[in-house]
């Protein structure tokens, strides 16, 4: 039976990282396109962000901005993508409490609800094990959804360490690993440097590679041919 078949919430992915500034809003772009490219209507959500400055209308969250046009959708739609900014640069946990906020996770996890017309892309903020509120993770945040999890890594040397680390934290979690997206942000790393085949050889989840520089619509290309192309439906016969 589908999803909608059984009244569970449409499928979707939990995009999460090693670390902050790894790429996770550039690969969850070319996500959200792909998926429209492919008729369906996403629904991305970045419930907290800080760092934010400020714009006309308030605080401007850039990262929930930029799936927000992504998944083409108006700027009005903010409210629902990011419906908590705070403008230090800062752990949002802390950025909420500076502000006189407490944040919960059940606040994120309800505000991250869908009205089944199209898959959730949710994005966290910073590392999995990262403080995202008061009471909890990254890594909470994406067990209470229950969402396949893409990780986005930087490909670079030491990055396997903090991989590896993540996906036993994601089998410990009981959460099941969509694939990891190793993103080349240094143009001077030793070119025999094979993170993912070191990876591939420890998990059979896809690995996918990026680079600095690479355009969105060439990352969607490389997704599309994963069988992480597969992972909301109705695309999962395809797969």
């Amino acid at each position: 039976m589908s999803p909608t078949q059984t009244g569970a919430p449409p499928q979707g992915l939990f995009v999460t990282g090693t670390d902050t500034g790894v790429g996770k809003t550039f690969v969850s772009c070319a996500l959200l396109e792909l998926w429209r490219d492919r008729g369906l209507r996403p629904q991305p959500r970045k419930p907290v962000e800080s760092g934010c400055p400020p714009g006309p209308d308030g605080l401007r969250p850039e990262d929930g901005l930029n799936l927000t046009h992504a998944a083409g959708l108006p700027d009005t739609a903010i409210e629902q993508v990011t419906p908590w900014r705070f403008p230090d640069a800062i752990a949002p946990d802390q950025a909420a409490a500076n502000q006189g906020v407490r944040l919960t996770i059940a606040e994120l996890a309800a505000a991250c609800a869908a009205d089944g017309t199209g898959p959730r892309l949710v994005e966290g903020a910073g590392g999995f094990y990262s403080p995202l509120c008061a009471d909890g993770l990254n890594a909470d945040l994406a067990e209470a959804l229950g969402l396949p999890v893409l990780l986005v890594a930087e490909d670079r040397l030491g990055t396997l360490n903090t991989c590896l680390l993540t996906l036993e934290a994601l089998e410990r979690r009981g959460l099941q690993l969509a694939g990891i997206v190793l993103n080349r942000r240094r143009t001077d790393a030793d070119p025999r440097l094979d993170n993912a085949a070191a990876l591939r050889s420890r998990t059979s989840a896809p690995i996918i590679e990026s680079a600095e520089g690479i355009a969105r619509a060439a990352l969607a290309q490389k997704l599309s041919t994963s069988k992480l192309s597969g992972r909301t439906p109705p695309e999962d016969s395809r797969s």
